[in-house]
C-alpha cells in the first residue's frame, strides 16, 4: 500500500520568479555579455543613485512591518553567531585575530573577548555562518551574516543607538539582495564562476557607510573601495573534499567592508562609478550579464528583506526541503529506521551531482551530505538542534544513510534556474512493502514555505545562546533586540557576551 504525504502535489508551472524578474537588458559587443547599462557613468548613475539611498535612509523611513521582521533577522543572526563561535573551528579563528592585538573597540558575540571592529567583524560573521543555522534568499545566500555582524561591529565603535544601527541594516539587505539579482550569471557562465561574497561584501559596505554618517560622494568611495577588498567568486571548488573551513569567506568579506567604510572616512577615494556601465563590479565578480534596472528598481518602497526566511536546520538552505517533506511525512505517521529498506530522493542536478558521495569528516562538509542529514532527521537528532562532530562516527547513521540514494527529478533543474525553486520528491519503502512519498519545492522559513516566524526563531535563540550567557541573560537579550530602537548597540554588545 502506498501512502502519499504532499507539501505541494506536482511541480507547478509558474510565471515568474520567486525573487523578481529581471529588466531588458543590452548587449555588449565586446564579447557578447549582457549589460542594460552601457552609457557613460553621470552623476545620475546607478552607483550615485545607490548611494543616496544609503546616505539618507532613516529608522522613520522603513514600515513597521519591515523594522519588524528586521529586528527578527538581527536576533537570528547574532544567535547564530553566539552559537557558531563556541565551536573548535570559530576558537581557532577567534585566536587568530585575537593574536595580532589592537584597540578593543568591539565584542566577540558570545564570548569574553573584544578586538578592533574590522576583526571582530570577521569573527562575528564567520561564527554566525558556521553552523548553517543563519537566514538565506534562495540563489542569494545568506544576507544577514553578510550585513549584521559588520554592522554591530561599527555601530558599537562609533557608539550609535538602536534605531541607526536598524536603518543601516535594512539599507545594507536591500542593496546586497538587488545587487546579488542584478549581476547572477546565466546558468552557463554560473556553472563555470559563481560566487556569493564576492558580491554580498556590499550589503556590509552599505551598512557601515551609513553608520559612518558619510555623505553621498563619500559613500560612493565605499562602494569603489569595497571591489578593491571583494574576494574572488569560489564557489565551484568549495565541494571538493576537504571543504573549505572558511565557507563563503564572509568573514574576510565583512572586514573588508569595515575596512573600506573606514578608509573613506579618513578621505581615501574609491572608484565612484563602480555599478555603472560595461566595465562595471559586474565583470569583476565573475558575471556575464547585468541588469542595472534591478539594481534600483522598487528601492525605498519595495522591501526585499521581508522575503529573506530563517532557517530551522543547522545545514545548507537547498536541502531544507527534503527535510521538510520527511518531517511532514513522519509527523502524519512517525516511520521507524530499523523498518527503512531504502530512501529515493529525486530532486534537480546539483544537489544529486555535489550533495552525497564521500562519507562527512567534519560539521562543515555534513551540512552538504543529504543522506547523512536524511539519516538524522530519521534517527530523531536532527540538524535543527545543531549538527555536533561525535554524530559523524556513529555507525546506524552510516547504514541508514547507505539506503539513501540521489535521483534526478525531471524538470527540477529548469524550476531551480529559472524559478528559485528546490525541487524534491522523496519516496520512503518500508520493509513491509508500503511506501511513503511527498513534495516539496520551497523550504520552510521562506515565502510560500512551512512557517517558521517569530514563535520558532525566539525557541531557535533561546536554544542557541542560552549555553553561552545563561538563559536569563539569553531572555534579556532577545528582549533588547525586539526593542533594539530604544537601545544602544554598546547594550547589545554587553548582554551577547558572557557576564
Amino acid at each position: 500500500m502506498t501512502q502519499q504525504h504532499h507539501l505541494s502535489t506536482e511541480i507547478p508551472q509558474h510565471t515568474s520568479t520567486a525573487e523578481g524578474a529581471g529588466g531588458v537588458t543590452a548587449t555588449d559587443p565586446r564579447d557578447g555579455a549582457s549589460c542594460s547599462d552601457t552609457m557613460p557613468s553621470t552623476q545620475n548613475g546607478v552607483t550615485a543613485r545607490l548611494a543616496d539611498y544609503v546616505s539618507t535612509i532613516k529608522f522613520e523611513d522603513v514600515p513597521a512591518d519591515v523594522m519588524a521582521w528586521a529586528k527578527w533577522l538581527v536576533a537570528d543572526n547574532v544567535a547564530c553567531a553566539m552559537a557558531g563561535g563556541q565551536t573548535g573551528i570559530a576558537a581557532n579563528f577567534l585566536d587568530y585575530h585575537e593574536s595580532h592585538g589592537g584597540r578593543p573597540a568591539a565584542a566577540v558575540l558570545g564570548r569574553s573577548t573584544r578586538l578592533p571592529a574590522p576583526q571582530a567583524a570577521a569573527v562575528n560573521a564567520y561564527a554566525a555562518t558556521l553552523l548553517s543555522f543563519d537566514d538565506s534568499f534562495v540563489r542569494l545566500g545568506h544576507p544577514g551574516t553578510s550585513v549584521i555582524p559588520g554592522a554591530i561591529a561599527v555601530a558599537e565603535e562609533l557608539d550609535r543607538d538602536g534605531s541607526e544601527l536598524l536603518a543601516a541594516i535594512v539599507a545594507g539587505y536591500e542593496i546586497s539582495l538587488r545587487l546579488g539579482t542584478a549581476i547572477r550569471p546565466s546558468p552557463e557562465r554560473g556553472a563555470d564562476v559563481l560566487g556569493l561574497a564576492t558580491w554580498q561584501i556590499y550589503g556590509a559596505a552599505s551598512a557601515v557607510a551609513r553608520l559612518r554618517r558619510l555623505s553621498l560622494e563619500s559613500t560612493r568611495d565605499v562602494f569603489g573601495l569595497t571591489a578593491q577588498h571583494a574576494p574572488v567568486p569560489f564557489l565551484r571548488k568549495f565541494h571538493g573534499r576537504p571543504m573549505a573551513w572558511l565557507k563563503n569567506n564572509y568573514g574576510w568579506a565583512t572586514m573588508g567592508a569595515v575596512t573600506a567604510g573606514a578608509l573613506a572616512a579618513r578621505g581615501f577615494a574609491g572608484s565612484r562609478d563602480i555599478f555603472d556601465g560595461v566595465t562595471g563590479f559586474w565583470r569583476m565578480a565573475g558575471s556575464d550579464r547585468y541588469d542595472s534596472a534591478e539594481m534600483t528598481r522598487g528601492l525605498g518602497s519595495e522591501f526585499r528583506l521581508m522575503r529573506v526566511g530563517c532557517k530551522p536546520y543547522g545545514c545548507c538552505r537547498w536541502l531544507h526541503p527534503a527535510l521538510d517533506v520527511l518531517r511532514a511525512l513522519t509527523a502524519e505517521q512517525p516511520i521507524e529506521p530499523a523498518k527503512v529498506s531504502r530512501i529515493e530522493i529525486a530532486t534537480f542536478g546539483e544537489i544529486v551531482r555535489d550533495f552525497a558521495g564521500k562519507w562527512p569528516e567534519t560539521i562543515i562538509e555534513a551540512q552538504f551530505h543529504l543522506p547523512f542529514l536524511i539519516a538524522l532527521e530519521l534517527l530523531g537528532r536532527s540538524s535543527a538542534a545543531g549538527l555536533v562532530e561525535s554524530a559523524l562516527a556513529e555507525p546506524e547513521a552510516r547504514g541508514l544513510a547507505a539506503k539513501i540514494s540521489l535521483l534526478f527529478l525531471p524538470g527540477a533543474d529548469d524550476a531551480f534556474l529559472e524559478r528559485s525553486l528546490l525541487p524534491f520528491r522523496l519516496k520512503v519503502m518500508l520493509t513491509d512493502g508500503s511506501v511513503r512519498e511527498g513534495y516539496a519545492e520551497i523550504p520552510g522559513g521562506a515565502p510560500g514555505g512551512p512557517p517558521f516566524g517569530p514563535d520558532e526563531i525566539a525557541r531557535k535563540f533561546h536554544v542557541l545562546v542560552a549555553p553561552s550567557v545563561g538563559a536569563s541573560q539569553a531572555g534579556r537579550l532577545l528582549q533588547a533586540l525586539l526593542d533594539l530602537e530604544t537601545r544602544s548597540a554598546r547594550e547589545i554588545a554587553a548582554l551577547a557576551q558572557p557576564s
